[in-house]
């Protein structure tokens, strides 16, 4: 009786401390989260077919043009977004367009659509460009979304759905 007891007390305190240390955790989130001022972020990548790249992402994906510059020591360079101007890709290209390293599969660009119509729309401008999808790495992609592949084999997936993180 008694090592039952000692038993139930031993499962009180261990998740009296796991609740405790899950507030915490969600405490220290919840105060980065506070912290965090930015309001736009932007992914920046090189290319070497910089004209591809703007056609692929801005006529095929249907990305705003958000600025461009020509010859800014020796770049030329792209700003592409959605329309809030939030979140956004820039592509730059040198003017010596040096090797560039290859990527992976894995390397990815998630585009959600909330809308069906949205989503079988985007499928059919890129498809109409000659671009057709290609087999996602990850089986996680397959039935709910396309995959396709950029100018420089960087991934793009085209999701059918939204993101909830929960």
């Amino acid at each position: 009786m008694k090592q039952k007891i000692l038993s139930v007390i031993a499962a009180a305190i261990a998740t009296t401390f796991v609740t405790s240390c899950n507030k915490k955790t969600i405490s220290e989130t919840s105060k980065s989260q506070k912290e965090m001022k930015a309001i736009q972020f932007r992914i920046a990548r090189p290319t070497n077919n910089l004209t591809e790249v703007i056609k692929f992402y801005h006529e095929g994906l249907g990305l705003d043009i958000l600025g461009q510059f020509k010859d800014h020591a020796g770049y030329d360079g792209v700003m592409l977004g959605i329309p809030d101007k939030t979140h956004h890709l820039e592509f730059t290209q040198h003017i010596k367009k040096e090797p560039l390293p290859k990527p992976t599969k894995e390397n990815l660009i998630v585009l959600y659509y909330d809308k069906p119509e949205e989503y079988k729309k985007a499928n059919e401008r890129i498809q109409k460009m000659g671009i057709a999808p290609v087999e996602p790495e990850n089986p996680y992609w397959k039935g709910k979304s396309e995959t396709y592949e950029d100018p420089d084999q960087w991934r793009v997936i085209l999701f059918n759905g939204v993101y909830n993180p929960e």
